[in-house]
């Protein structure tokens, strides 16, 4: 024992040994910030979200997008109701219409090919400013 001798080491050994068997203990939050607690909870939650996420065999589309849980909350986007339809394949681009015939077609007029969620995100020249403004 290093404390051997040192009546005030020996008792803070003593009081080590016993502390994990006596209940009796109270546990002291206040002096933990508040903040603290906040941050590892919020951590907690986004790691337990992250598992239920990669577990769930729905929302290919939207896991596309959002691959990553932290990420997608750290992402700048405003989220309203236009922007989770197309990220869910339920926006009313004219494939999606078309797969309900409401449109006849679903070819876009620039270059005559399915106008897809995906040409409209990624190659569409109509939308290049406001992809730009996404990437």
């Amino acid at each position: 024992m290093a404390h051997a001798g040192n009546l005030d080491n020996e008792l803070a050994d003593r009081l080590v040994k016993d502390a994990p068997s006596d209940k009796d203990i109270p546990v002291v939050f206040d002096r933990i910030r508040k903040t603290t607690l906040y941050s590892e909870l919020k951590e907690e939650a986004t790691l337990k979200w992250q598992e239920e996420w990669e577990r769930c065999n729905k929302a290919a589309v939207t896991k596309q997008f959002n691959p990553n849980v932290r990420d997608r909350i750290h992402r700048r986007i405003t989220i309203n109701p236009n922007f989770t339809a197309l990220e869910t394949s339920h926006g009313k681009t004219k494939t999606y219409l078309y797969r309900f015939k409401i449109m006849d077609n679903a070819t876009c007029p620039s270059n005559m090919k399915d106008l897809t969620l995906d040409k409209i995100l990624k190659n569409c020249r109509r939308h290049k400013e406001e992809r730009d403004k996404i990437m």
